[in-house]
C-alpha cells in the first residue's frame, strides 16, 4: 500500500488564504492528501445523484475508469382505492423498471451508449463481457398478477438489444418448468463466454448456465439448472455468485440457519470438499449470522463475506474450503456498523466495506488482516452525504476498487428511490475540500418552551482549504411555525479553516405563548457553498411538538356534523400526540338556532381515557323528534373542562346542522327530483359524516 504524501503549505501560503478564513482565527495544521476523501474531479465533489429510476443494485468500471451501471425498481401496483391496497395488503400486481447507464470518468452520461429498457422489468446485476456487450439479469413482473420470472438480456456495445442472444434478446427461464416465482439476482461470466445466473426460485437457490447465445447449457446441473437449499431472498438483496480460481461456484444465500456459502463445481453439481457438505454456515463473533449481502474471492482463494447479525455488522473470511480463517478479524466493522452491504478487495489487499451505520451510510476500508486503515477518509470511513434538499437515506450496493486504489460506490437513496454512485480518491490522495450539509437528515425535534434549538453543519468528505456556507431560516417545503411568534429569525455564514472537520452549531431561539399549538414546523436551509466545498442535505426540518406532553391534547376533527330530527348524533373526540396517565374532557352542546331540550339533549358528556390509551371515543347526543314544520337548525358542540394534565387543542367546537323537517310534499316537476332530490341529501349528508369520520380515524395521527 502507498503511504499517502503529505501536502506541505508553508506557513506564509495559509496567512494568505481568504479574508473569510483568516476571521475564523483558526490556525490549521499541516493538511495530508487522504486517500478515501470525496473525488473532487467526479460529479458534484465525488458524488453523482440522486439519479435514475431505482437503486443501483450493480457497478462495474473500465479500463479508462468509464463506469458502468445497472438497476431498477419493482414497486406494488394498485388500481383500486389506495387506501384499500395499503390498509388490506392486497396489490393487483407490481410496477417495474430498469436502467443499463454508461459515465465518463468524470461522471457526464456517455451519449455513445444508449441502452434499450426491457418492459416490466427489474435489472439486479449486470456484468459486462470482453467485447462490450452487457448482460443483465433480474425479474419480469406482472403487472395484472403478482408473477416473476428470470429474465437476462444482451445489449451491444452501444447499448442496443442483441437480438442473437435467447429470444430477440432475452431469456427467460421456461415457465412450463420453473413456474412463475423466480429471478435471477447475480451474473458471473466464465472464461469461453457461458453466462452463469444465480437467484431464487419458490425461496429455494437456483443457479443456471446459459450457453454464449442465450440458452441453457445442459451440461451443467440438471438440463442447465441447480435446484439448492432453502433460500429467502425475497428482495433479491442477499444472493450472490462468484466465480473461483478453480473453475467453481460460490453462492451466498440467506435462510433459517443465516448466511450461508453454497459451493458448486464447474458442472453445476455440490463440491462435498467445501464446508459440509458443499455448504458453509457463516458463524460471527456475535453468534449466528441473519442475513450475508456480499462476498468476494481474493487472489489466493480465500472469501470474504459481509452481512448483517441482530443489529450488528459482521465481515468474516473463510479458507478456500469453506472454514472460517482465524487470521482475520474485522472489529471495526462488528464494532460499530449496524449492517455491511458491499464488499470489495484493492490489488493491494486492502478491503472497501459499505455500511450503514449511526451516521448514515460509510465506506470504510480494512487492511488485509481486518484491521482498520486509520490513513484512510476521515480515521478509516468516509460518510456518504448526498445533494439533496431535505435529507437522504443511501445504502451501497456495490462497491468497486480501481488499481490506483479509488473507491467507485453505487446504490440507492431509500428518501426518493434513486440511483447514486461515489467516488472515492485512491491511495495517492488528492486536495478534496469535502461538502457542507446539515448533520440531522430526519429533522430536529424541540418543544416550545426549550428557549433555542440547535442545528449542527458538518464538512465530510475532505477537509483541503478553507470553506464556508450561508444559512437562513425559511418556512421549509410546508412550513407552519411563524416567524416572530414561534421562532427568531436567524442568518449568517459558517466557515471551515483548512485541515478542519469539526461540526458547527446553529442557534435558532424558539419563543413560547400562552396558546394551545399542534406541532409546527420550519427550516433552517443551507446554499452558497464557498471554497470548492459541494452542497449535501441543504435543508433541516425543525419541528416544534405540539403542547399537552405527556397527557395529550383534546380535539373535535369536524368542520361541521349534519344529521336529522329523531337521529343520534355520534362522532369520535380525540387524544392527540401523547397518552400519558389519566385523562377526561367534558363536551356539551349549546344552542344556536337549534334549542337545547326542544332539538336535542343539552346535557354534557364527559369523556374518559386511561394511562396509554390514545383511542378515540365515540361523543352521542340525540336529537329530537317533533311534528312542528321546522327549517335548518344549528347548535355548536364545544370541549371544556379537561383533567389530568391534558389540554385542549385549537379544533375544539364544531357545529352541527339539523336537517329541515316535516315539509309539505313537494309538488312532482317535469324530469324528477322530489322524493329522490331529498334522499339524495340524506345520503350525502350521511356519507359526508361516515367518509370524514373513515378518513380522520385512519389519518389521525397519535
Amino acid at each position: 500500500m502507498k503511504m499517502k504524501t503529505a501536502k506541505l503549505i508553508p506557513l506564509l501560503g495559509k496567512a494568505s488564504k481568504t479574508s473569510a478564513a483568516v476571521a475564523t482565527g483558526l490556525l490549521s495544521p499541516v493538511v495530508l492528501a487522504a486517500p478515501g476523501d470525496l473525488d473532487p474531479a467526479f460529479g458534484d465533489v465525488g458524488r453523482l445523484g440522486p439519479i435514475l429510476n431505482g437503486p443501483a443494485w450493480s457497478i462495474e468500471t473500465l479500463d479508462d475508469g468509464s463506469i458502468l451501471l445497472g438497476g431498477g425498481d419493482m414497486e406494488p401496483f394498485c388500481d383500486y382505492y389506495g387506501w384499500y391496497c395499503y390498509y388490506s395488503g392486497y396489490y393487483d400486481g407490481f410496477d417495474a423498471t430498469n436502467f443499463v447507464s454508461m459515465f465518463s470518468p468524470t461522471g457526464a452520461i456517455d451519449a455513445s451508449f444508449i441502452a434499450a429498457t426491457i418492459e416490466d422489468t427489474q435489472v439486479l446485476d449486470i456484468v459486462r463481457q470482453p467485447g462490450g456487450e452487457v448482460v443483465a439479469v433480474g425479474r419480469k413482473v406482472s403487472w395484472s398478477v403478482p408473477t416473476f420470472q428470470l429474465t437476462a438480456f444482451r445489449l451491444q456495445a452501444d447499448g442496443e438489444l442483441d437480438t442473437t442472444f435467447g429470444t430477440d434478446g432475452v431469456f427467460l427461464l421456461p415457465a412450463a418448468d420453473y413456474g412463475l416465482n423466480n429471478f435471477g439476482t447475480s451474473i458471473v461470466l466464465d472464461p469461453d463466454g457461458r453466462i452463469v445466473i444465480a437467484g431464487s426460485q419458490d425461496e429455494q437457490l437456483i443457479v443456471l448456465r446459459l450457453l454464449p447465445n442465450g440458452s441453457l447449457d445442459d451440461t451443467f446441473g440438471i438440463s442447465g439448472v441447480f435446484s439448492g437449499p432453502e433460500n429467502l431472498d425475497r428482495f433479491g438483496a442477499y444472493t450472490k455468485i462468484l466465480r473461483t480460481g478453480a473453475g467453481g461456484y460460490r453462492i451466498s444465500i440467506a435462510n433459517a440457519a443465516g448466511c450461508q456459502l453454497v459451493a458448486l463445481t464447474s458442472d453445476g453439481t455440490l463440491d462435498a470438499g467445501f464446508g459440509t457438505a458443499g455448504i458453509s454456515t457463516i458463524d460471527t463473533s456475535s453468534g449466528p449470522s441473519t442475513t450475508c449481502s456480499s462476498v468476494v474471492t481474493q487472489p489466493d482463494g480465500r472469501l470474504l463475506v459481509a452481512g448483517s447479525t441482530v443489529g450488528k455488522g459482521f465481515a468474516t473470511r473463510l479458507l478456500a474450503n469453506g472454514q472460517s480463517d482465524p487470521g482475520f478479524s474485522a472489529s471495526a466493522v462488528s464494532g460499530a456498523v449496524a449492517s455491511a452491504t458491499a464488499l470489495a478487495v484493492g490489488d493491494d489487499g486492502s478491503i472497501a466495506v459499505a455500511h450503514a451505520g449511526v451516521n448514515g451510510a460509510e465506506i470504510m476500508r480494512l487492511l488485509a488482516d481486518g484491521t482498520l486503515d486509520v490513513l484512510f477518509g476521515n480515521a478509516g470511513s468516509t460518510l456518504i452525504d448526498l445533494a439533496s434538499d431535505g435529507g437522504t437515506s443511501p445504502i451501497v450496493y456495490d462497491l468497486d476498487v480501481r488499481p490506483d486504489g479509488s473507491v467507485v460506490g453505487a446504490g440507492g437513496d431509500a428518501y426518493s428511490g434513486q440511483a447514486f454512485v461515489v467516488r472515492l480518491l485512491g491511495s495517492a490522495g488528492g486536495d478534496s475540500p469535502g461538502v457542507l450539509g446539515v448533520a440531522h437528515q430526519s429533522g430536529v425535534t424541540t418543544a416550545e418552551d426549550a428557549n433555542e434549538v440547535v442545528v449542527n453543519v458538518r464538512r465530510s468528505g475532505g477537509d483541503f482549504g478553507s470553506v464556508s456556507v450561508a444559512y437562513q431560516t425559511t418556512d421549509g417545503i410546508s412550513g407552519t411555525a411563524t416567524v416572530g411568534q414561534d421562532y427568531s429569525e436567524v442568518s449568517g455564514r459558517l466557515f471551515w479553516g483548512d485541515g478542519d472537520r469539526t461540526d458547527r452549531e446553529v442557534r435558532i431561539p424558539i419563543l413560547a405563548d400562552a396558546n394551545t399549538e399542534e406541532p409546527e414546523t420550519f427550516a433552517l436551509t443551507l446554499s452558497d457553498a464557498q471554497g470548492g466545498a459541494g452542497l449535501a442535505t441543504r435543508s433541516a426540518a425543525i419541528n416544534i411538538s405540539a403542547d399537552g406532553s405527556p397527557h395529550g391534547q383534546f380535539s373535535i376533527d369536524w368542520d361541521d356534523l349534519w344529521v336529522i330530527e329523531g337521529d343520534t348524533l355520534e362522532f369520535p373526540v380525540f387524544r392527540n400526540y401523547y397518552n400519558g396517565g389519566a385523562v377526561s374532557v367534558t363536551l356539551t352542546p349549546v344552542g344556536e338556532t337549534a334549542t337545547g331540550g326542544d332539538d336535542f339533549v343539552p346535557d354534557p358528556i364527559t369523556l374518559t381515557w386511561g394511562d396509554g390509551d390514545a383511542a378515540y371515543k365515540w361523543a352521542r347526543i340525540a336529537i329530537r323528534n317533533d311534528t312542528d314544520q321546522e327549517p335548518i337548525e344549528t347548535f355548536r358542540v364545544e370541549l371544556s373542562n379537561p383533567t389530568g394534565g391534558a389540554l385542549i387543542g385549537p379544533r375544539s367546537s364544531t357545529r352541527v346542522t339539523i336537517d329541515a323537517s316535516d315539509r309539505p310534499a313537494a309538488q312532482p316537476k317535469t324530469g324528477g327530483g322530489g322524493a329522490w332530490g331529498f334522499l339524495s341529501l340524506l345520503l350525502l349528508g350521511g356519507l359526508k359524516l361516515g367518509w370524514a369520520s373513515l378518513s380522520a380515524v385512519r389519518s389521525r395521527r397519535k
